[in-house]
């Protein structure tokens, strides 16, 4: 492992590598990555991947049309696939969430993204395994659909490492030194680095690194349980991903079953197994929405964590005090999805000392202060 950087990113899932693949882009090829266990060890080998449109706030809207567009010439610039596969999304919205949604739908069209709305016996005629006894309306997004995480993740790497970017898998970053008021090197347990950046995108441990330094950064890391059927045929490959508003639950085709995506639960560490204990809290959300579903058998699944901020935007770029450390976190569930445009924002301020495809104002740490 090197002993000097220019950069040093903490995290190899899909938003440190994305970091460190821009910044070679940008020139700034001495670059190191240090990562505790394995490339998407965290939350970004543990998701549902989908690249969506009907997101929730102006902002995360933006981010999806930025990297939608960048998605969908990834070929182009990786020579390998994100494996986008075009499904569509369908939000199930019942009273309780109806003038929320409705608030979104105009957001949404303001900013040009197709958005239909579904009357429940429309929904009922497309999928009638769907219980609309209590639904208002659907939402229906043409264009989402699932993409491949670990496809995405080794393009960034294997790009990365072309252009010069060095990768340290079990090497694990244990502090930080501060020099000053600017960083000057990481230390890890392969040996200390020098450098005079470092970026955290450390996931669910970006706590722990700004710890290093003195800050507090806010991370709320929130359990994920995912649980993939045995095969369903009545749930045909064409189904969108179907998402229920009320229940905050989420069911998509997944080979020949149904993967189903369910939990909220605060952690401080992640499970590393299927929680079969979270099932039963699932089982009685589907049995409402999807009765014949309910019935099938589990043949696996797997759990994670989204790791957010107490707003629930991502917190990037410099703090205030300390020279030369950049976050990027706070992701939650969107890392993936928001990779193009979450590397290229770090990598524009480390390389032009300020950001110009979006401005980062309101995503910097310095929002929560006093909290």
């Amino acid at each position: 492992m090197k002993t000097t950087a220019d950069v040093v990113v903490i995290g190899a899932g899909i938003q440190g590598l994305s970091a460190a693949y821009h910044l070679a882009k940008l020139g700034v090829r001495d670059v190191v990555i240090v990562e505790r266990e394995y490339m998407g060890a965290g939350s970004s080998g543990r998701s549902a991947s989908m690249l969506m449109l009907q997101v929730w706030t102006e902002w995360q809207i933006r981010f999806s049309q930025y990297s939608f567009e960048r998605f969908m010439n990834f070929e182009d610039e990786f020579d390998a696939s994100p494996e986008y596969e075009r499904t569509g999304s369908l939000t199930l919205v019942t009273a309780a969430v109806a003038e929320r949604e409705q608030a979104l739908i105009d957001v949404r069209r303001r900013l040009g993204v197709t958005t239909e709305i579904w009357t429940p016996e429309q929904i009922k005629q497309r999928y009638p395994l769907i219980n609309t006894n209590d639904l208002v309306f659907g939402i229906y997004g043409p264009e989402d659909g699932g993409i491949e995480a670990q496809s995405i993740m080794l393009a960034y790497k294997d790009a990365g490492t072309r252009l010069g970017v060095e990768l340290n898998q079990g090497a694990r970053a244990t502090g930080i030194t501060v020099e000053g008021g600017r960083v000057v090197s990481v230390q890890t347990t392969e040996g200390d680095i020098q450098t005079r950046w470092v970026v955290n995108a450390a996931g669910a441990d970006a706590g722990r690194v700004g710890a290093w330094v003195g800050l507090h950064i806010p991370i709320d890391n929130r359990v994920r349980n995912i649980y993939v059927t045995d095969a369903f045929p009545p749930i045909a490959d064409d189904t969108p991903f179907v998402y229920d508003a009320g229940a905050e639950w989420y069911y998509r085709k997944e080979g020949p079953g149904v993967l189903i995506g369910m939990g909220k639960r605060q952690t401080t560490e992640a499970p590393m197994s299927i929680e079969w204990s979270f099932l039963p809290t699932v089982i009685d959300a589907v049995m409402h929405r999807v009765p014949a579903l309910a019935e099938v058998g589990i043949a696996s699944g797997w759990t994670g964590i989204r790791p957010l901020s107490p707003d629930h935007h991502p917190i990037i770029g410099p703090v205030d005090g300390i020279e030369g450390f950049v976050n990027s976190c706070g992701w939650g569930g969107e890392g993936i999805m928001h990779s193009p445009i979450g590397g290229q924002l770090v990598a524009e301020f480390i390389h032009d000392g300020a950001t110009s495809t979006f401005p980062i104002d309101r995503f910097l740490l310095s929002r929560f202060a006093g909290e």
